[in-house]
């Protein structure tokens, strides 16, 4: 994805909020010039959507920005890493970016195709990962994962040995086979034997369990799989005596653990009161439990179930400023982009995902409702509870969800909020687009849809307008960059705190270094063609093109088009069909 000038503002002043580096983010001083990179290179290149290395700033000054002497020389630097260093090599796209006055390198690395991870170094053939801000060195079983990603899991339909439905939960199965028969007119005169095996509860033998099976309805699948279970517990900081509290080993089948991991986080979290539009207080859990609901039920039912995870569990963590939930496993066809959007369905265990479709907890609550909306009920939930948006990391071997603890807006803030917008008709939305203004930050339609997606580009333009109507914000540019601040009679006494930005230059392809299988002349067919290039990792119509890189849809149309003239992208449909999709020539 290009950067744009508002983006980079967002990502330097989160960098200095949180004081360290991010897991797709890494910083680097570089005054003295191109720094050692190869196990950063390494580690992005195999994540899914690889990382980003801004070269420039130096975080033991809290993120200060210093420069870099010759962008030239950083470029060549990082380049020849990148072709040099490790294996295979990754493909890496250069921006030049002015931050504060001072120029600042960002490196954007390409995550590899699963057929060609792991990326090892070239000298020890060691393979790397993130882990928080840092590269670790992955273990075997990490290998194996990434290896086993380059073909469809289906571990989750593999047969228990030495299970039964004997081993099932009655009361779940009562009510699987009643929401099942309900379902579908196929199965409302099937036998309660045919529906277990015709969904995948029991093997082709209809008396031994599947793995879906068991960890869906048994009574006790850790009987036979120790690591399907949760293990939570509140980290103190550092300072306080013990290093964890409530620490818990949850088990049972998903349903049970779905609501016992609620359970332990309400306890473990704090009541706030917030106010409605009526002005009323209402009593309501610190973060709302319908965001920590789909989170928990997506890690346990996304996890990775395959032999190399055997040792590993779902987590939940709960520290002073986070909640963070992380399973085993990553993504699976889609990237971390598409979650939350009208593209992003995809289950990594298809035949689990259809049975807890059907699976109720004791509070009478499927465990997913498989429509695919979880994701945005998260965000909306947190949207309205006036928090910040989760974040997600998927490093192919773990995915992470992140919610912050803390409101989205300080009390300052809120202050200032109140004592200039008074009682102008601002949405929530609004409200926090306005109060990131005061500090500097730098807002477009792309970045508004970025932000709060899921929305459209005509409620993007009205957020952002509404705000110049009421005399509260400027725009600039032409129609199509026009860029929104706060409006000049208000920046008086604000403290601006988000650095300014531009960016110089679009995307440039690191000079020789093309990911495997890269036709070699992509920089000369289009100036977007390597960003699209690197998209089509799977098909895709020209909006998904347009999420996935930030690109307007002109600049995709544009550089598709002399992409199928060279003929290495190949399109199945036409101009104006519904579900043309793009992909790779072969």
């Amino acid at each position: 994805m290009s950067w744009t000038a508002e983006r980079l503002q967002d990502v330097l002043a989160d960098l200095r909020t949180r004081g360290g580096d991010r897991t797709e983010i890494e910083v680097k001083r570089a005054s003295g010039g191109c720094p050692g990179l190869a196990e950063t290179l390494c580690a992005f290149g195999n994540m899914p959507e690889g990382g980003t290395i801004l070269l420039g700033i130096d975080e033991a000054r809290d993120f200060e920005v210093v420069g870099v002497t010759s962008v030239a020389d950083i470029e060549k630097g990082v380049a020849s890493q990148a072709r040099n260093a490790v294996a295979p090599p990754v493909n890496v796209t250069f921006e030049h970016a002015i931050v504060d006055g001072c120029d600042v390198v960002i490196a954007g690395v390409a995550g590899l195709p699963d057929s060609d991870r792991p990326c090892r170094l070239v000298r020890g053939g060691a393979a790397y990962l993130r882990q928080g801000d840092g590269d670790y060195r992955m273990s075997d079983q990490e290998v194996a994962q990434l290896i086993a990603l380059r073909n469809r899991p289906r571990d989750d339909a593999d047969a228990v040995q030495g299970s039964s439905t004997t081993d099932l939960d009655k009361r779940l199965v009562t009510l699987f086979l009643s929401e099942a028969r309900s379902s579908s007119r196929r199965l409302a005169d099937a036998t309660d034997g045919q529906i277990l095996r015709w969904k995948g509860v029991t093997a082709s033998d209809g008396t031994t369990l599947t793995i879906a099976g068991l960890y869906a309805l048994g009574q006790f699948p850790q009987q036979f799989a120790p690591s399907l279970a949760i293990t939570a517990a509140v980290e103190l900081p550092d300072r306080t005596e013990g290093r964890t509290r409530d620490l818990v080993h949850l088990d049972g089948p998903i349903p049970e653990m779905l609501d016992h991991a609620m359970e332990w986080v309400r306890r473990n979290t704090r009541s706030v009161i917030r106010y409605g539009a009526d002005g009323h207080g209402v009593n309501q859990s610190e973060i709302p439990m319908i965001a920590v609901r789909e989170l928990i039920a997506n890690a346990l039912v996304h996890r990775d179930l395959g032999p190399h995870t055997q040792s590993k569990r779902v987590e939940i963590r709960l520290r002073d400023d986070k909640l963070i939930i992380a399973n085993p496993g990553g993504l699976w066809g889609i990237s971390r982009d598409q979650l939350g959007m009208p593209t992003g369905k995809s289950a990594v265990n298809e035949f689990l995902y259809e049975i807890c479709k059907l699976t109720r907890t004791t509070m009478g609550n499927r465990v997913v409702e498989g429509e695919g909306g979880g994701i945005r009920e998260v965000r909306s939930a947190l949207r309205q509870a006036g928090m910040r948006p989760p974040e997600f990391h998927d490093t192919g071997v773990r995915f992470t969800a992140i919610v912050p603890r803390h409101a989205l807006l300080s009390p300052d803030d809120l202050s200032w909020l109140a004592a200039v917008v008074k009682n102008a008709p601002l949405s929530d939305v609004q409200r926090q687009i306005l109060a990131s203004m005061r500090h500097g930050q730098e807002w477009t339609n792309s970045f508004v849809r970025e932000e709060f997606a899921p929305i459209d580009s005509v409620a993007a333009r009205a957020v952002l307008q509404g705000l110049v109507a009421a005399g509260f914000a400027a725009a600039s540019g032409d129609r199509g960059g026009t860029t929104y601040h706060l409006a000049p009679n208000l920046v008086e006494g604000n403290e601006r705190t988000v650095p300014t930005v531009e960016i110089l230059d679009n995307p440039v392809a690191a000079s020789e270094v093309s990911a495997p299988g890269a036709p070699a002349n992509l920089m000369a067919i289009s100036s977007n063609a390597s960003t699209i290039w690197h998209a089509l990792d799977q098909p895709r119509s020209v909006r998904e093109l347009t999420e996935v890189t930030g690109l307007g849809a002109h600049q995709v149309r544009y550089a598709l088009a002399k992409m199928v003239d060279n003929g290495i992208v190949h399109v199945d449909g036409g101009p104006g069909r519904r579900g043309t999709r793009y992909r790779r020539s072969s």
